[in-house]
């Protein structure tokens, strides 16, 4: 605290004793410059800034850095300013990161993202959601990286914040580097270079410059990939980025490995080391040892070579990282092995393999750290929810008793019992309609959801640029939702229709898929499938299941089979698959989200709502197949339903008009 009055006092006396953009704003909102909580919003401000630039620095300046940090932590908090905590958490999130703490970094990010929520700021929503996607490309989850980078990129098109959808697709093109797909990464860096340009951002050309050498690199363009690392390493000149000068050294030093030039690498990677001893970024020197060192065993040099590739291990086990004592080893091992001194290599090669095991349990580990780290934040946030919704119960409550007292004093009993006559009556004329409201409004939670799974499937395909796949999916999908929305209003259609859909759902998850299943549609020659009416998309759900939770672990050779059977007066919907079976599927869905399937309970409403409609049996079975056949595997899905005609009986009669005028309507429309 009393760096902090130190610090105070010499901010405002450079408050009052200058005019800039902070005093305009505080005499504008005509508040004196003393004012205590704009005076604590500006001390976090230079707090924030400080603390940046001291980080830039690196070495013993990072210990004062993050002091700044906590110091404007303090302040925010005292004042609640949702805002300045966002962008706190957010700064201590990417530290943490930086240091490979990923759990930590995760906890930190989710609370920024509390914040951010809290303050209605998109761009700093954006943000939020942008690092969270880092942290999870950290950790190898790219689906969940690309989920949040697309996240940030709509909220920065709503916004039209530029440097923040530039950044949003650089880090999409970063997964699909990450998953090796080097073309498609070069498009995004391309995309976001040309916005970076038209807005006159130096770091973003510099970052894209250099990411567009690096795919290039991988992609076996040598002469190109060092053109950009060049431009890249100018633009980090122009605004003094010595973080971004010691990547790019690095990056020429790869390059001329490639290119077969040992020595022109060494000259850079010797740049390299001197700049992140300047910075004392200890994990950089270490990896520009081990990198050096692999230079100098290249060109023959094998006592240089020993000597920093022992700096890299000593310096690798006094900050604890283990990626570099695995690779430097592994160099040794090879080095004593070109020496002929086979115990030496052995025993370093058996060093390298130790470590390599230690790095995936510490993967492992770090990815561990990270899901517990979210479950906690959704935890306390569900806590503070309930704990919202309690505090609004209860004075609801108390409402509703002093609104019950002055009604009784002034309305008598008289009133009262009027009022509740009428509520009843109300009650007993609409219940029935309600049940059929409900059945509507149940399958109208499954459309949604199956719409968006859809346009999932396409996005791919538009962001992997696969024109052909794109246009033939989104024909596909414009008849599949032709009959949908022709369905979606009506309580029961044709099984001939619902046929008809599940068959262009099938395809359409067949092409998603790359063909990596076939499937079978059956309908038993005793049902009419121009007759007999079922329920729109019930089926649906449990198809979904089976390709997302069954076929798709397996990879190949998936088999789904959708039967429709008539028993008597009793309708069996059955779907199998040949899928890891229902019982190491929930295993896996208990670690994400432990709780039942949404589509399962869905599907279980609506048979409950078509059970006291019709009157008839209904029921949903789930197996697994080992239950059945130990060696088997898969699932079997059982749906009961009764059999509901057109013109079966007086129950129907209102179906069958109702669908009578529905063809009538197709025929003058089709």
């Amino acid at each position: 605290m009393i760096r902090f009055a130190g610090f105070l006092i010499i901010l405002l006396t450079g408050i009052i004793s200058c005019e800039g953009p902070d005093a305009e704003e505080v005499s504008s909102s005509g508040h004196s410059a003393l004012d205590i909580s704009g005076t604590d919003s500006l001390v976090v401000e230079q707090l924030i800034n400080r603390s940046r630039n001291h980080y830039g620095q690196g070495g013993a300046n990072i210990e004062i850095s993050d002091s700044y940090l906590e110091e404007a932590e303090e302040i925010a908090n005292k004042n609640e300013n949702v805002r300045q905590l966002a962008r706190i958490y957010n700064l201590l999130g990417k530290r943490h990161r930086n240091r490979a703490q990923y759990g930590k970094a995760m906890k930190y990010h989710q609370r920024a993202l509390d914040f951010a929520t809290q303050s209605g700021d998109k761009n700093l929503l954006a943000e939020v959601y942008l690092q969270i996607g880092v942290v999870y490309r950290r950790i190898d989850d790219n689906p969940m990286a690309l989920e949040m980078h697309i996240k940030a990129l709509s909220l920065a098109e709503e916004t039209n914040d530029t440097m923040l959808i530039s950044s949003s697709i650089n880090s999409i093109g970063n997964v699909n580097y990450n998953l090796d797909r080097f073309a498609t990464s070069l498009e995004y860096f391309k995309r976001s270079l040309a916005m970076s340009e038209k807005s006159g951002n130096k770091l973003g050309m510099a970052i894209n410059h250099n990411n567009l050498g690096e795919s290039l690199l991988e992609l076996g363009e040598v002469d190109s990939a060092l053109f950009h690392f060049f431009t890249s390493l100018d633009h980090n000149y122009q605004i003094n980025s010595k973080v971004g000068q010691s990547i790019c050294f690095n990056s020429i030093g790869g390059a001329y490995i490639e290119q077969g030039r040992p020595h022109k690498a060494l000259e850079y990677l010797e740049k390299a080391l001197h700049l992140n001893e300047d910075l004392g970024d200890l994990m950089q020197v270490a990896i520009s040892y081990t990198k050096i060192g692999e230079t100098y065993l290249a060109i023959g040099e094998e006592s240089e070579a020993e000597d920093y590739l022992f700096r890299a291990i000593d310096l690798s086990k006094d900050i604890g990282t283990l990626f570099q004592i695995e690779k430097a080893s592994r160099l040794l091992s090879q080095l004593y092995e070109n020496q002929g001194a086979n115990g030496k290599a052995l025993d370093y090669f058996k060093m390298s393999a130790a470590y390599r095991d230690s790095i995936i349990n510490e993967k492992n580990i770090h990815h561990l750290a990270t899901q517990q780290a979210i479950f906690d934040s959704e935890r306390q946030r569900a806590r503070i929810e309930e704990l919202n919704q309690q505090t609004l119960r209860q004075k609801s409550m108390l409402d509703r008793q002093r609104f019950y007292l002055i009604t009784v004093l002034i309305l008598v009993v008289a009133v009262s019992f009027a009022i509740i006559m009428i509520i009843r009556q109300s009650q007993l004329r609409n219940r029935y309609k309600n049940v059929r409201h409900q059945q509507r409004l149940l399958r109208s939670q499954m459309n949604p959801h199956f719409i968006f799974n859809a346009l999932s499937a396409i996005q791919v395909y538009i962001l992997e640029h696969d024109i052909e796949k794109s246009s033939r999916f989104l024909t596909d999908f414009a008849r599949l939702m032709r009959q949908v929305l022709r369905s979606s209003t009506h309580d029961y259609i044709s099984l001939k229709e619902e046929a008809q859909i599940l068959g262009y759902y099938l395809e359409l998850q067949r092409l998603r898929f790359s063909e990596s299943f076939e499937y079978a549609l059956h309908v038993d020659e005793s049902l009419s499938a121009e007759e007999v009416m079922v329920p729109p998309m019930l089926t649906q759900p449990f198809i979904e299941n089976a390709i997302e939770h069954g076929i798709k672990p397996i990879g190949t050779d998936g088999q789904i089979e959708v039967r429709f059977r008539k028993d008597k007066n009793q309708m069996i919907v059955e779907v199998t698959d040949n899928g890891i079976g229902i019982n190491e599927s929930k295993k896996a869905s208990e670690k994400e989200k432990g709780h039942e399937s949404m589509a399962i309970k869905i599907t279980r409403e609506r048979l409950e709502m078509l059970r006291r409609d019709s009157g008839g049996k209904t029921d949903l079975v789930i197996l697994d197949k080992k239950q059945i056949n130990p060696f088997d595997r898969g699932t079997v899905v059982k749906i009961i339903l009764p059999v509901v005609e057109m013109n079966s009986g007086k129950k129907d009669i209102a179906i069958g008009k109702r669908n009578s005028a529905i063809r009538k309507r197709e025929n003058v429309t089709g």
